[in-house]
């Protein structure tokens, strides 16, 4: 989490998933190999396309974001875990949470009548990519309340109501 918006760092492949499946490389603009997590996180769709840096940030965009219920999309990074450093927290849970958290991300997914993720022609750079998603993003369901509702569906206590900054936190051990 930084001072505005939420991610769940998982790593690419364990026993449930490989998260390359669901989102192939011929996703991504640049080479993934070296990837060893995914940051995915879901979130206002007008914000994420046209804010990929805090510079490119209008009033306009964020009076949006935050009064009018707009669509969503999901934001994915290929990455690698070290890179977040003392910005996150790391939770440990059980194969079963961790099948209901894979359950939970790829039900918040728009999919193809084939199956296949909907992906958005937008990027911030060679290692991500944007997927059309489910649900409708307002100042009480924001990026924070997707991992909020994420960290619960995977069985990790949360605070109820998880809009805020880091408020999926809370209950997290340091």
């Amino acid at each position: 989490s930084n001072a505005v918006h939420a991610d769940l760092i998982l790593p690419l492949t364990t026993e449930q998933i490989d998260w390359r499946e669901e989102f192939p490389a011929s996703d991504f603009a640049g080479d993934c190999s070296v990837a060893t997590h995914m940051a995915i996180g879901w979130g206002d769709k007008g914000f994420f396309i046209h804010t990929p840096t805090w510079g490119d940030l209008r009033a306009s965009t964020a009076a949006n974001a935050l009064l009018w219920p707009s669509d969503a999309c999901v934001h994915v990074v290929m990455t690698r875990a070290e890179f977040y450093g003392g910005t996150g927290r790391s939770v440990k849970i059980s194969r079963q949470q961790y099948a209901a958290l894979v359950a939970f991300i790829r039900s918040s997914l728009k999919h193809k009548k084939a199956g296949e993720n909907i992906r958005i022609a937008a990027a911030y750079h060679e290692s991500d990519a944007f997927y059309e998603a489910h649900g409708t993003y307002h100042c009480l369901n924001t990026c924070n309340s997707w991992v909020g509702r994420a960290l619960r569906a995977a069985g990790v206590r949360t605070p109820w109501l998880t809009p805020m900054p880091k408020s999926a936190f809370l209950y997290l051990p340091e």
